[in-house]
């Protein structure tokens, strides 16, 4: 299969992920649990014999949520209740709500109370990470998890079948961080649209054939001539954007992105799971230490620090910050860090986007002006 081809497919299922998903569950008859945020361990439910998808909004504008939602929740949780409510959820068999924030754990009610998915799960993971109490509390709560997707299966979920998913999980994060360095080195060989669409689709698909096309995507990559990242380099940072309008805005402005700190980027795939011991304690192991986002607290990992290292390893000239609307964690954060980057005078811009809903005018405008700054 040629790049063309493989690139073709990754792009249909990024820009039309509910028709895929529909797709696939007609032709193979398996059954599909959705999850809100990377910190869900989707290795147990691969093991429970689901395919886990992320869920990350819709984009169609905002009516029978906001009969439930105040108008200042977050954009996210508006857009997958409208999703949800439209009926364009009906392949689902389930959803997990991990314990991200405020938003998601009210709109965990919410969806209990108006939808009527078989299978509904509040996963409530610890804020602070560093403690042992926190450690034993979160093998507690992957075990009970686990037990709770036994009984709606009716079936076991063995060790065996936790660490072959465990296997095939960090195959994939590992293909993705290979195919991320030499994107970041080669910016010409993939957009940043590409490479959006290709992060995108390891939620999305059985994760085997996901690999199949990564790796021959890295193989075709390694057969072409080295070029240097053309234009000005940018480092993104945020929270989720799995936008394709953005990206190729950012591709026709002639720019290279060399680096990202998104839930939707390289906090996705940065962290394996061990491979060894108890596969519960060992997915335990890798929430614990992956790269930390606003919602959980860890002394022992500074986002300022981790944000100006990557920056200065990147050789980026300036970042920019993506925020989705209302989203108070990282709203709450960006002061710290926009002062962390002032001090080493790292230039940076704050764009607040929303799940389908750009306004790509005044971003491209923005956008532009920021790096008619970088090139003076």
């Amino acid at each position: 299969m040629e790049r063309k081809q493989i690139i073709s497919e990754f792009m249909e299922t990024a820009e039309n992920p509910f028709l895929y998903l529909k797709n696939w569950k007609a032709q193979t008859g398996k059954k599909i649990l959705g999850y809100f945020c990377t910190n869900t361990p989707e290795e147990i439910i691969q093991a429970a014999g689901f395919l886990p998808v992320r869920l990350l909004g819709t984009k169609e504008s905002i009516s029978m949520a906001a009969k439930h939602l105040q108008s200042y929740s977050c954009s996210l949780v508006q857009s997958s209740l409208e999703s949800a409510l439209r009926g364009d959820l009906s392949f689902l068999d389930g959803t997990i709500f991990p314990h991200t924030c405020d938003s998601i754990q009210r709109l965990s009610d919410i969806w209990a109370e108006n939808l009527g998915f078989p299978f509904h799960w509040d996963l409530v993971l610890p804020v602070k990470l560093h403690t042992e109490s926190a450690r034993i509390y979160l093998i507690q709560e992957l075990h009970r998890f686990r037990r709770g997707l036994q009984e709606f299966t009716a079936c076991p979920i063995s060790d065996e079948d936790l660490r072959s998913s465990i296997v095939l999980a960090n195959a994939n994060r590992l293909l993705l961080r290979k195919l991320y360095g030499i994107k970041n080195r080669n910016s010409i060989l993939f957009s940043a649209a590409e490479f959006s669409a290709i992060v995108k689709t390891a939620t999305l698909w059985p994760k085997e054939a996901h690999n199949a096309m990564i790796e021959r995507l890295i193989s075709w990559a390694e057969q072409s001539h080295p070029v240097a990242n053309a234009g000005i380099r940018l480092f993104i940072a945020g929270s989720v954007c799995d936008q394709l309008s953005f990206f190729n805005l950012v591709d026709t402005c002639g720019v290279s992105i060399v680096g990202d700190d998104l839930c939707t980027g390289w906090r996705y795939f940065s962290a394996d799971v061990p491979a060894t011991g108890n596969p519960i304690e060992a997915l335990a192991e890798r929430l614990i230490r992956k790269v930390s986002c606003p919602c959980k607290y860890n002394p022992d990992f500074d986002r300022g620090t981790d944000l100006l290292q990557r920056v200065k390893n990147s050789n980026a000239q300036g970042v920019v910050f993506l925020h989705l609307k209302f989203c108070d964690p990282h709203a709450f954060d960006y002061p710290y860090l926009k002062k962390r980057l002032d001090e080493k005078n790292i230039p940076s811009l704050l764009l607040e986007i929303e799940p389908g809903g750009i306004t790509l005018g005044a971003v491209e405008t923005r956008l532009k002006a920021f790096i008619e700054t970088l090139e003076a």
